[in-house]
């Protein structure tokens, strides 16, 4: 989700260009529930990205029929909303906002629309499952989200929990389980069986709520893999479609509990009950709001930001004191509330996630290195068990090789990125010490309308 933001103008205008809205470009309307003093309005690109823009933007960009000119599109504009805008203004918020976002332009070739590429996102991501076949299963398990389902659920869960918690087999469960091949392998089975089926019950969700989910996919995030679900039409739901899409991954966890424990009582295989305990510990990781998990999203929605990473450098300016610039302003065009909110947030997270990912990157070669001596112990485990025919230990011992590994995988990723991080932003800070940028910043600008 990205935001289109203020940039110099343009030194003179065609009023006879053309503007048009780029091929595949919707407007959605408006933003619901959003936590702006103002109503930001949804544009979906070609691309499955979703853009907030302001009121005056959409107002601009709704009257582009791809025969009205620069000045034709002013008029009208001032016509019906009574501003003053001229065909050099609509001129400027064409070519300097809506053309770098790849939403509208007046000329050839279209842009590249810039995509978000944050520092704590999925790397080497790939679609598992096509958005066609996610769209049938989510239809499959639309009738979950019906009231009386979701609450018959909810009550067996809560009875699941009353009894792990009053059975007391958990210890002797973890005991028999742990060291058994072939139920680690269960585990580790029913462990990706429940993470597909949490990201299908956000499709699910998505799909109740009149949205068109996409694919289904994996990557690593930081250091282990993750799977996603693409339900980015779910912005153009109001805020309770969308919640029912953020929580529809734990609700499904939920729901995949009271199947294991109804598989228990007829199985009796004990690694179930520690899958059951393991599965509520991925509830409450998912829960917190640290990382782009599930957490993050409700808390995005329920306060009506999309991107409460994005005001981490608003909220730092502002408590260094500094200067209202364009991203303070963002910061600013939120409700008291919704800034107070988004300012404990910021408070709160980001100093733990500098510490945890200091500590990561300083514990990082450690780490690594203690993966790669276990992975080749599971190396000859593997090699042994092979030569005695026995399938269980082979297939575990190579299924851990692996996932021991994959930190190879997404640590040097993140450390390269983080790298490139701060090398971008030495050199920012290098080119702003010196006058002659300072001079060239300042330099043959107006401003633009101070409503855009």
């Amino acid at each position: 989700m990205s935001e289109v933001s203020d940039v110099e103008a343009v030194d003179s205008t065609d009023e006879n260009a053309v503007p048009r809205l780029v091929d595949g470009v919707a407007l959605l309307g408006e933003y619901e529930g959003g936590g702006y003093e103002e109503p930001r309005y949804l544009v979906s690109r070609a691309d499955g990205q979703m853009v907030l823009v302001s009121p005056l933007l959409h107002e601009v960009a709704s009257r582009f029929d791809g025969q009205r000119t620069l000045r034709e599109v002013a008029e009208r504009v001032n016509e019906d909303l009574g501003a003053e805008l001229s065909a050099a203004d609509v001129a400027f918020l064409v070519d300097r906002k809506l053309y770098p976002m790849g939403i509208a332009t007046t000329s050839e070739p279209l842009p590249d629309p810039p995509r978000s590429d944050p520092l704590l996102s999925l790397v080497f991501n790939t679609q598992l499952l096509p958005p066609g076949f996610v769209r049938v299963a989510a239809a499959v398990f639309a009738p979950f989200y019906r009231p009386p389902v979701i609450a018959l659920m909810l009550c067996l869960f809560v009875g699941v929990d009353v009894w792990l918690v009053m059975s007391g087999g958990i210890d002797a469960a973890f005991h028999r389980s742990v060291g058994d091949p072939v139920l680690m392998l269960t585990l580790m089975a029913l462990w990706v069986f429940a993470t597909m089926f949490h990201e299908f019950g956000h499709a699910a969700g998505c799909h109740y709520g009149g949205a068109r989910p996409g694919g289904i996919g994996v990557g690593i995030l930081v250091l282990y893999p993750a799977f996603y679900t693409n339900v980015t039409d779910a912005y153009r739901l109001d805020r309770r479609g969308r919640l029912r899409t953020d929580l529809g991954g734990i609700y499904f966890n939920a729901i995949f509990i009271v199947a294991m424990f109804g598989l228990y009582q007829v199985t009796g295989i004990p690694a179930l009950v520690v899958f059951m305990v393991l599965n509520h510990l991925q509830i409450l990781q998912q829960l917190l709001p640290l990382l782009r998990l599930d957490g993050y999203l409700i808390l995005g929605d329920l306060v009506g930001v999309p991107n409460l990473f994005a005001f981490v450098g608003p909220v730092w300016r502002r408590m260094r004191g500094k200067p209202v610039d364009e991203s303070a302003a963002m910061h600013q065009a939120l409700r008291p509330r919704v800034q107070l909110l988004v300012t404990a947030w910021v408070l709160i997270v980001v100093p733990l996630l500098i510490i945890a990912l200091t500590l990561l990157l300083i514990r990082l070669p450690f780490y690594l290195a203690t993966g790669t001596a276990k992975a080749v112990e599971y190396g000859n485990v593997a090699l042994s068990a092979g030569g005695h025919g026995n399938v269980g230990i082979l297939l575990l011992a190579i299924l851990s090789m692996l996932i021991l590994l994959v930190p190879w995988v997404g640590g040097t990723a993140f450390a390269i990125r983080t790298g490139r991080r701060i090398a971008k932003a030495v050199r920012k800070a290098r080119a702003r010490r010196k006058p002659t940028a300072r001079h060239r910043k300042h330099s043959g600008r107006w401003r633009p309308p101070t409503a855009a």
